[in-house]
Order: structure tokens, then sequence, then C-alpha cells
């Protein structure tokens, strides 16, 4: 079995990953997020190691023995991938996330009217929050393509892998891949600031080191993009604290509230007409009251002062108006 097939054939059927598991069948999720038999041949190890031969360098073969796990972006014709290759009980196991060959509009991706507007900020830390697959990188590439056509802008990413190929309109991009450009999220971060950015995007805040460069460059006059996962905007300004020691959290609650321009957490929902999946969003901005509930220690409270009238909605909201318009069940 040839890997470029798979994908291929995964694609026809509009499916957003693929599952291989060594000595089962090859199964997908389809366009409408249910896990489905892709290919009921399975795969014995020798034919998983086959399948990946080509992509496997040294390097990330080093990598696999040492930390059972590496990821690879890989491109098959106009098909673009993020391949995470890991060893779990029953041997070699991947998982392949097909990415759309186009970086989708925020129209298209329904991108809310308050969080389309936030590429027109000229500092600040975007943070976009979900479940692993639910389109976070996505949405960050809409609008980092959003701005590269309204505005000239020096744009540096630092992403594990990089998904989307960015091209460069009015704006100028800089991709950067940890493992293969950087040794990891915070070396370069400290080595975009002195690269001349106006807008830096970080794959994913995931250590103590990373979340300060992020807010400090937020403070000193840039716009950050960045990703956590959790389930609401709540469990992301609480989930920023948990990388931090009880004698400092009270320090970077105060940072955080003065960096952050806006918190965004998104879930991708079936859509009523079985054509895929769409977004509901759950919106928090910063405002006066906002920025004082976070850095007061009481986030629990924020849904309180999201209103409507500011521009913010909460999932509840947003799932509601989906299924008011017919959109989902």
């Amino acid at each position: 079995m040839i890997l470029a097939n798979l994908v291929e054939m995964a694609n026809s059927r509009k499916s957003s990953d693929i599952h291989i598991i060594e000595g089962q069948a090859i199964y997908c999720r389809n366009h409408d997020g249910q896990i489905d038999v892709l290919s009921d041949i399975p795969l014995n190890k020798a034919e998983v190691q086959l399948l990946f031969s080509d992509l496997i360098t040294e390097d990330k073969a080093l990598l696999l023995k040492n930390n059972g796990d590496i990821d690879i972006a890989s491109s098959f014709g106009d098909i673009r991938t993020r391949i995470n290759i890991f060893r779990e009980q029953n041997g070699l196991s991947a998982v392949i996330r097909l990415l759309q060959g186009n970086i989708p509009t925020m129209n298209e991706l329904r991108l809310p009217m308050t969080v389309q507007n936030l590429i027109n900020k000229d500092h600040g830390l975007i943070l976009f929050t979900a479940a692993t697959g639910n389109g976070k990188t996505t949405s960050i590439a809409s609008m980092l393509q959003a701005v590269s056509k309204k505005y000239s802008k020096r744009i540096i990413m630092i992403e594990d892998p990089i998904e989307y190929l960015h091209e460069n309109n009015s704006s100028l991009f800089s991709q950067r891949e940890v493992g293969r450009d950087v040794p990891d999220f915070a070396t370069g971060l400290r080595s975009a600031l002195r690269e001349d950015p106006d807008i830096i995007m970080i794959g994913e805040m995931r250590d103590r080191e990373t979340i300060l460069s992020a807010i400090a460059a937020a403070e000193s006059g840039h716009l950050v993009f960045s990703t956590l996962h959790s389930a609401d905007v709540i469990q992301a300004t609480d989930r920023i604290l948990q990388y931090f020691p009880a004698g400092e959290q009270e320090m970077i609650q105060a940072q955080f509230a003065n960096a952050f321009e806006a918190v965004i957490a998104q879930k991708l929902i079936p859509r009523k007409d079985k054509q895929g999946r769409v977004a509901a969003f759950e919106v928090l901005l910063k405002t006066d009251a906002t920025k004082n509930v976070i850095r007061s220690g009481n986030s629990f409270n924020l849904r309180g002062y999201m209103s409507l009238k500011d521009g913010m909605n909460t999932m509840d909201y947003s799932i509601g108006e989906l299924r008011r318009k017919g959109i989902i069940l």
C-alpha cells in the first residue's frame, strides 16, 4: 500500500484524518466527524514502517525512539498533511491530518465579525482554544491571510509542524518549524523578536517560558497569535496559570490581563445537511471589566461579563444560533 494512495482515498471521501494502527484495519474520520473504515486490510509492522519510510529521517527516527512520537508535515500532490507517528501497545501507529489545499477565508469559516475585526489590531495576544481537531490552526491561518492581503506586515510563524503554506501578498511571511529550524517554541519566539516582526504566530503555548515570552511580545507592541488545548475561554485562562507555581500566578494573571486582546474557543459540530461540520465560537474580548476579572483571579465569573453588545458571546449562545438557523440539529 502507498501512503499517497491512502491520502487520496481519504481526501475523495472528504475525511479529515486517517488512523493507522499496526495489525488493524485503516480508519478515517469522515466529514461528519464519525470514524469509518477506510481500508479493511490490516497492516503488519513491516508494512506500517514501509508506509512512512520515505518521511522518517535519521533525526526523526531517533526522536521516535527517544520520545515515542514524532510530527511530520508532508504534501501529496495538492493535499497537504500533518502526520503524527507514535508507538502504542499494538506497535507503530499514526494519525494523518488532511489540510485544505487553499486557506479558507474568514467568511467561509463563519468567523464572528468581532473576531474578523481583530486583524486590525496592531498589538496584543489573540488566543484560540479548542480540543485537537477543531480547527484552531485553520482559523488563525485564515486571519493571517486576511492580514497579508490588507496590510504590509512582517509575519513570523513558529509551528510544530508547518501546516498551511502562506504566500506573500502585501505582507512578508517567514515560517519556521520546531525540530528543523528551531529547537522549541520558546527559542523560536526569542529569535523572532530579533527578526523585525509585526505579527508572531506561535503554534502552541505549552510551557512556562513560551507563555512568558508571548505575553512579553504582546506587551511590547507585537500582535501575537497562539493556541491552547481547552474546551472554553474560562478553562483557557485557568490553564495558563497551571504552568506556573503558586507564588507566580498572581503576577501572570496581571500580565495576561494586560496583554490579551481576545480568547476564542471553537468547536466543530456536524451540519444538519450532512455536508461536513461547522464551527461554533465562544468569544471573550478585552474590556475594562473582563481585564479586571482576570487580574483579580475570578475567571469563573467571566461569562457574566461576556455581553453581546460588547461583541462577545458564549458557546451555548453560538450553538443556539446555529440551531435557530437550521444549520445543525
